[in-house]
Order: C-alpha cells, then structure tokens, then sequence
C-alpha cells in the first residue's frame, strides 16, 4: 500500500538565529544532508517554513545544489502549505542527522496516524547536546509515556528533544501561532502534546545541533563516525577504520571519486595475488590489507557525500569478488610451489567457493526478504574472521608468517561452514515467523 501524498512531505524548520548552518560540512550542508536523506527515505516534497529570508536562503541552496530533483517550495503559513489532513515529517534545519536515523525513523513511523517525536534517552545526552531542547514525559509511563512538554531550559528533564518529529495538521496551526521567535519548533510540539499524545521515538544514531562554530566541528566528527557501515566485521571495524577514516578525511577536501578508490582497492588485490604466486608472500599480504583499507575508504567518501547508489553496490560487489579469487589463486600457486602439492589446489578451490559461498547467501537473503542480512546477530562468529576484512587480514598473516596452506585451509572449511550456519539461522527465522 503507497503512503498517503502528505507522508511524503516534509517541513524544515528555519529559526535563522545563526549562520552556522549554512556552513559546509565536507561540502554539504547540514540541511541538505537532511533532504537527501529524506530522499533516501522516499519523501520528495519540502516545505521550508519559519524565518522568511532564511526559509529562502535555504530555498535557493537546495534548489542550485545535490538536491535539485526534490520539489522544495516556502511558506508563510505552515498551516495553508500542508492541507491533506494526515500526518507529516517536520525537523530543524541547523541540525546534523545520521542518515540511518531520518530513515528508520520514516521507516518506524510508516502507516502511524499519531505524533512521534525522536527523543534522545541516552544517559549522556543531556550533557553532549547542551543548548538543545529538553522534553519531559508524564510520570508513571516510562519511556514509552507520551510527551508532557518540551522546552530550551527544563528543569527535571527526562531526554533531549532531537528536532525531528512525526505530526498532525494541528501542528501547522499551532506552529503558525508560536512562530514569533526561535523556540517555534518545541513550544509548538509542547502545545501539541497538551492537546493529543505525542509518543517518543528513542534515537540511537548520531545527530547534532549546529549553534556555533564549536558546532560545526563535532559535525565533522560525527558524520566521520557515521560513514562506518554497520555490517562491519572485527578487523574492519578495530583495525581498517581507524586508518582508512584518516585517509577519507583528507580526500575528501580533494577531488577524488569513490569509484576510483574502488578500482584503486581492485587493482591492490590483483596485486597482492600476482606476489603471491610469484613467490613474494610478504608483499602480497601486506597489499591485500593495504586493498582492505582502501575498500572501506570508497564506501566512507561515497556515503559521506551521497554518492553511493544501488549500482556502485553491484559493481563494487562484483570487483570484490574478481579480486578475491585472483588473491586465493595466487595464495594456492605459492602454496604448490612451496611443494604442497594437490592438497593445496584443493584448499584453494575451497576457499574461493567458500568466500563467494558467503556472499551469497547474504545477498539471496536481502534479495527474498526485501531487507539485509543483518552480519551484526551473528556475535561471536565474527570474531573467526571469516568476512572480507577477515579474510584479507588472514592473507596479511599467510604472508607474514609463510603458513599459506594452512590459512588457505582454514578459509575452506571455515567459510563453508558460516554459510551453513547463515542458512540454518534462516530457516529457524522463516520456522518462527
């Protein structure tokens, strides 16, 4: 069933107190992040209300920049720009946002004919988002009790209001109201809750509130920290992220593509592999993790600039799998010139299957499901190495080391067996729904 056509609008939020959100970050601005997001999400219609001439400013960036193809108008009166009587997206335009969070808050809030209000219960955030507004629930109903006010300065706060919220038509003509000054947003969602519930709707990911310079900079930090994928394995997340997160940084002040740090990564496999079988294991693994680095840099520019796409998925995909098996071709080569023999031609047919074995069930999964494998449930086993990053760091060791053949083996036996665990783990799952 489509979403109603008001569902997918969405109202910024334009105080005009600062300029700071006008500000850049890694060549985006914060707002701009928010409406690609939202784009993400399947919302294409925005109405940017609140200070006419920074509802302007803000018209006009959006109309010039990365988010031409979504439809933005302004509007003096929030109530008259949102007329079909269903609910609609409202958020703040001097705020940073996660993607992951404006899409699985579209995602979560999908057929709700009630308010949500994303509210940030973590037990620091009332210290990290200082100058944020604070909301306050009805005692007695824990988390999940609706709204009983938001404002700037509360005392006995229970959460941080994070400016992003699911309303009703009353909300555009309570805002239109309350619009005088800079708490528009939580005064009118205050109003609101005195009115009809408002639930809270906990967030887990990153966002920021841009009031200052200072501001900007923790932006900076947090959009970094959220280009991490969240399928990451143990090496990925503990030893590539710290480098390869120093490395987007600087290019992303250049103007590099993240298809060419993807063929860059490709290119580094094929090298590793051509070294192993010419006889240089050291070389080899150290480029194989040198590729593994590499490989999260495209994903981290692509994400942060929103350039990645269904199709540089496939065509990442399918280098990975290319590079794999020249690096497990060269790692067999070097085990039978080490004088392995056929067991070596065996081990290494076993584990170009088993590496191409393991994708693929994760991608027939995401296929018949409609959403991704979920690499995160599967706990302790990620901690076998057996993932991509895993697998190019235990080349890393073959190298190093000279144990080839018994890296090579352990890589067929062992990806074979986490494809047999991912099936059985399915089925348990298609077996309980």
């Amino acid at each position: 069933m489509a979403e109603p056509a008001s569902r997918r609008r969405c109202v910024l939020i334009a105080e005009g107190r600062t300029p700071v959100p006008h500000t850049p970050i890694f060549t985006l601005r914060p707002y701009e992040r928010t409406v690609l997001a939202f784009l993400r999400a399947g919302v294409r219609e925005f109405v940017v209300a609140g200070d006419p001439d920074e509802a302007q400013k803000i018209r006009e960036a959006l109309a010039s920049g990365p988010c031409r193809r979504a439809k933005v108008r302004t509007s003096d009166s929030l109530a008259v720009a949102i007329k079909d009587d269903d609910a609609f997206f409202v958020v703040r335009a001097d705020c940073h946002y996660d993607r992951r969070l404006i899409v699985r808050f579209v995602e979560d809030t999908r057929g709700a004919a009630s308010a949500r209000a994303a509210v940030d219960f973590r037990p620091d955030a009332l210290a990290s988002h200082e100058g944020a507004p604070r909301v306050a629930l009805w005692v007695g109903g824990g988390d999940d009790a609706p709204l009983r006010m938001c404002a700037d300065a509360l005392v006995g706060a229970d959460a941080v209001l994070a400016g992003l919220a699911l309303v009703t038509p009353a909300f555009g003509r309570i805002f239109d109201e309350e619009k005088m000054d800079g708490r528009a947003l939580p005064r009118a969602l205050s109003t609101l809750a005195g009115r009809e519930p408002v639930a809270p709707w906990p967030v887990a990911e990153l966002w920021h509130q841009l009031r200052a310079e200072a501001d900007t900079a923790m932006a900076r930090r947090k959009v970094l920290a959220g280009a991490v994928g969240v399928s990451d394995g143990v090496v990925a997340r503990y030893v590539n992220r710290p480098i390869s997160r120093r490395i987007t940084e600087r290019l992303l002040l250049r103007n590099v593509k993240p298809w060419q740090l993807t063929v860059a990564s490709f290119l580094g496999t094929l090298a590793a592999g051509l070294s192993f079988a010419m006889g240089h294991a050291v070389t080899g693994g150290m480029l194989a993790q040198t590729a593994s680095v590499l490989d999260g840099v495209d994903g981290e520019l692509a994400r942060i600039r929103y350039q990645d796409s269904p199709f540089s998925g496939v065509y990442d995909a399918f280098l990975d799998r290319v590079g794999d098996a020249v690096l497990f071709g060269g790692m067999t080569l070097y085990a039978w010139l080490m004088g392995a023999g056929a067991s070596a031609i065996a081990v290494g047919f076993g584990a170009v299957a088993g590496s191409s074995l393991s994708m693929l069930v994760k991608e027939k999964y995401a296929a018949q499901f409609g959403h991704r494998y979920a690499d995160e449930r599967e706990g302790r086993v990620r901690w076998l190495l057996l993932g991509r990053d895993g697998r190019l760091f235990l080349a890393l060791v073959a190298g190093v080391t000279g144990y080839v053949e018994i890296v090579l083996a352990y890589l067929a036996v062992g990806t074979h067996l986490l494809a047999g665990v991912r099936i059985y783990r399915i089925r348990s799952e298609v077996a309980a729904a």
